[in-house]
């Protein structure tokens, strides 16, 4: 019913040190498996993967962990739908025997898998979803790499009231945890400046119905909360052919290139703002990037280096604890932290939410992602 992939003692050349009797001793030991799970199908689910990956290699190339054992990564695609990723993560845990699943892009299916993580006593590492009841469950073995929609807000929201000032709002949201929560919370900012806001579902792909009543409302701005680039790279499309005359805002934490190249010169002028850019200063930083175009020929966004960062803690925190079975002593020991990673030093709080740093304001420009200077 699904579709396995697997990655075993991954042998590519990276741009790192790597010491030959260490990767040879790597290879000869028990893997140490790692479940990742994400809509391994769309581009965003893709880029998770392909950092995750090059975590894997990283690793092993340089002799493994616990004493050179490997890591495997086992992947399962979950179709952005809550009842895949529960079957998904049911076969992690209870046939492939795995104690740490990572990943996942939607809220709705990090929400889902949880009770399932939980009644098997593993550990979960949310990388994308930015829904804060992913962290507010209770279970002490869930943690999160992104930020949170209101993490985001706090910083963005002053951005879009106090510098593009719009008179009249519209929304329109992926029907999900994440964009159900995204029209609520523009709902508190705007009040009555919200003109219009719209679901769409997660698999739709025809988007000129919903374009023309956002035009007709009168919003000088429209938002768009989708963590599917093929959606709303193609509602920015929709939006320029429709004569749309108004400013285009895509969530924090969604914008990337890949959608960016789908929406073309429609993308130009939309506003955005994340918690990465491969341009951040530091050694780790530029180690990961010049990998990772060295491998797959484009810079790392931020889905890239989440997908990486799950993996790089998960190794790294099963050799602090000594060991790749006992969830209890890994968990405490990435709560102990704090981890070197590209973006800099990572931590977490008690509900398992990394704090990151300051929210990046980006500008798309000529088909490019540009930091905002005020």
């Amino acid at each position: 019913m699904f579709k396995t992939m697997r990655w075993v003692g991954l042998s590519v050349g990276l741009v790192v040190g790597v010491a030959g009797t260490g990767f040879a001793l790597a290879q000869s030991k028990t893997p140490i498996k790692i479940g990742v799970i994400g809509p391994t199908k769309t581009l965003v689910g893709k880029q998770g993967v392909q950092g995750a990956t090059l975590a894997a290699e990283m690793i092993n190339k340089t002799g493994g962990v616990l004493g050179g054992r490997p890591v495997e990564l086992i992947v399962y695609d979950t179709n952005f739908a809550p009842a895949d990723g529960v079957a998904v993560v049911q076969r992690l845990l209870t046939q492939d025997n795995v104690k740490i699943v990572t990943g996942e892009v939607s809220s709705s299916v990090s929400l889902a898998v949880i009770p399932v993580v939980q009644a098997e006593d593993a550990i979960y590492i949310a990388t994308v979803p930015k829904h804060p009841d992913v962290t507010n469950s209770g279970y002490d073995k869930v943690f999160r790499l992104n930020s949170t929609t209101a993490m985001d807000a706090t910083a963005f929201n002053q951005f879009l009231t106090g510098n593009v000032k719009p008179q009249k709002v519209a929304v329109l949201a992926e029907n999900s945890d994440f964009g159900r929560l995204t029209i609520d919370n523009l709902k508190q900012l705007f009040g009555p400046k919200l003109v219009f806001a719209e679901t769409y579902g997660m698999q739709q792909n025809d988007f000129n119905s919903m374009v023309t009543n956002t035009r007709a409302s009168g919003a000088d701005l429209v938002c768009i909360a989708g963590s599917n680039m093929e959606q709303y790279g193609n509602i920015l499309r929709a939006l320029s052919d429709l004569n749309f005359a108004g400013r285009r805002c895509v969530m924090p934490g969604i914008l990337n290139s890949e959608g960016i190249k789908i929406a073309g010169k429609s993308a130009d002028g939309a506003v955005s703002a994340d918690i990465y850019v491969p341009s951040l200063d530091g050694d780790m930083n530029r180690t990961f990037v010049q990998a990772f175009e060295a491998k797959y020929g484009n810079k790392p966004e931020k889905i890239e280096l989440l997908g990486f960062e799950s993996i790089w803690l998960a190794a790294k925190a099963m050799d602090m604890a000594g060991s790749a079975t006992d969830v209890a002593k890994i968990a405490a020991a990435i709560r102990q932290g704090p981890w070197e990673t590209p973006r800099g030093k990572l931590v977490f709080e008690a509900n398992g939410q990394a704090k990151s740093g300051d929210l990046i304001r980006l500008e798309v420009r000529n088909g490019s992602m540009e930091p905002i200077r005020n």
